[in-house]
This record gives C-alpha cells, structure tokens and sequence, in this order.
C-alpha cells in the first residue's frame, strides 16, 4: 500500500481528534503517502502534521448555499483535481453521506464504518469494506481503531497529534502568564454562563494573570466583550485564522475551556488545562491523553465556578493531584 487518502472533513473538533491516525498509520509503514481531505476552515490543522503529503481541501458549507447545480459542479471539479491520483484505500473516517460522496470523487478502495457505527447508516452502501470500535472507547480510540481496522495494522502505544510531547513534570505557572478563556461553542448547551467567566476572571486577574479571550464570529466577540468589561488584565483578543490561533495559543499558561473545537486543539498541544463537560459525556469527549489536563462536569452537572478555580489553582502551583 503506498497512497491512502484520509477523508474527515469536519469539524474542528472531529478533525483533531483523527489526527492520531496519521502517526499510527506511518508507524506501520513510513514510506506510505497519505493526502486528506477536509473543509478549507481546518486545513491548517492538517497541514501541522508532518505525515501529511497533501491536503484536500473542500467547502461543502459554501457549495450548498449556492444550490444544488453548484454543488455538483465543484464536486465534479474535486473529481478532475483528482483523476490522476490512484489510492490504495480512501478511508472515510466521517461515516456521513455527505463524506461518502466527497469521497467517491476519488479513485480506490473506499473503505468506511460498518452499519453499526457509521452516523448516517446509508453511507455504508458506498463502503466496498467496513469496520468498527469498541462502544465506549474514547472518541480518539474510535477513530483509531477504525482506521487500524480498515487497514489491518495493530494499534500500539498512546495517540500521536502532532510532533508535541507533553512535559514529564509541570513547573508553577508564575503571575502575569496567560490563562486563556476558551468560552466560544456554537451550541447554547455547551456555553457556560457569562456571570460565571466573569467572576473567574475576576479571581484570576486579582492574582495577577492576564486573561485572554478568542473568539471566531461577531457573536462570539459579543460574549467575550461580556466577559471582560470592567475588569482589569482581561483582553479580548483580535480575530485570528486557526494557523495563527494555533500558534498564538502555545503561549497560555493554562486553558480553560468548554467542550469546543480549541479546547481540543489546546489539549493536542498538551496545554495545562480545565475542560468542562456539561454537555456532552467526559467519558468519551474529555482530553484523558493530556497528562496537564482535569475534566470537570459531566452531562446535567455544570461545574461551579470555586470548582474550576480550585483545578486551575492546582495546575498553576504545577500540581494536578
């Protein structure tokens, strides 16, 4: 096998967590040539990891809005970009119909989940094999365990994301550093309430810190002005592309995040964090690969604000136990 296409195009989150499965793959065989196909949005994402040849990117958000004859147009374009490219395999790692058809403008051996685990069941019929994972496994260990499926290798060792190895020991993160707010998440079930981030930035800046808060849409700018008004060393960042905000993100001392697509990236990058699942279940999302991380909440219990602050006070003395 000497070219697979890897196919997860969104979102952010999703795409972060499959990132494990370009290490493993070339565990197995170094000299395997593996391009990926992903919304343009996250295309630094991929092109971060160095076992990436080369990325394919596509807009499908954007081709809907502009109809269906569109839509088939670009995907007929996708088809030629690519009609001279053999793949050994095309993995679909996304088990959407949507990424089965994307997937199809390639030529190979489309392979995908099985009935069973595919998001979208319909999809499978595009699959010429399938496979699955263990139920409840994490979301990481699905994706790798998928993968290792469909191509037949043997999983080893823990997940892989980028060339990062997370310190062996945490040093005191010292006043002045960086505490990032990652408090930006499309779904209103995931947000936790402004009052509460206020009050932690008030804790934190009265420590001296320097609060940062990103943001990616107007909406989200809105809400971290909310945040911050009034209260001293909290900065509204300026908006970033997620190439940029990746690399400015390696400057935190610590993160604080809700289930969203940065709080993932944060913890890819092994940042000391204190990630809140509320939402969604912490068994299956919450960053347990990131030794600098703790998980608080669980899905109908939102963790209080002297939680959180206790968890970030633990990490910044450089002691999470």
């Amino acid at each position: 096998m000497k070219r697979i296409l890897i196919v997860k195009t969104t979102s952010m989150g999703d795409v972060i967590h499959a990132l494990p499965v370009l290490n493993d793959i070339h565990a197995q065989d170094p000299s395997i040539q593996i391009d990926w196909m992903v919304e343009e949005p996250f295309v630094d994402l991929v092109r971060g990891s160095r076992h990436v040849h080369e990325v394919v990117p596509v807009n499908l958000r954007k081709w809907r809005k502009q109809g269906i004859r569109y839509t088939w147009q670009q995907w007929k374009l996708l088809k030629s970009k690519l009609a001279d490219r053999q793949y050994d395999a095309i993995v679909d790692l996304q088990g959407l119909i949507k990424s089965a058809v994307l997937a199809r403008a390639a030529k190979g051996t489309l392979m995908g989940p099985g009935f069973s685990y595919a998001k979208e069941s319909l999809a499978c019929l595009f699959y010429s094999k399938r496979a699955g994972w263990d139920p409840q496994a994490h979301a990481v260990e699905r994706l790798r365990e998928l993968a290792a499926g469909l191509l037949g290798y043997r999983l080893l060792g823990k997940p892989v994301f980028y060339d990062i190895a997370p310190q062996k020991v945490l040093p005191a993160i010292p006043s002045g550093a960086e505490i990032w707010f990652l408090h930006a998440t499309a779904r209103d079930e995931k947000k936790w309430p402004i009052v509460k981030w206020r009050e932690l930035a008030h804790r934190f800046s009265d420590l001296g810190y320097a609060v940062k808060l990103p943001w990616g849409s107007d909406a989200e700018q809105q809400q971290a002005e909310k945040i911050a008004t009034g209260i001293a060393r909290v900065e509204v960042l300026p908006r970033m592309a997620l190439g940029e905000l990746r690399l400015r993100l390696e400057r935190a001392g610590l993160v604080i995040g809700v289930d969203t697509g940065i709080t993932h990236l944060a913890a890819a990058h092994y940042l000391p964090m204190v990630a809140l699942f509320f939402a969604t279940p912490a068994w299956r999302f919450a960053p347990r690969f990131n030794p600098h991380a703790i998980s608080l909440g669980d899905v109908g219990r939102e963790p209080a604000v002297g939680e959180v602050f206790e968890a970030a006070t633990r990490l910044l003395r450089g002691n999470k136990l």
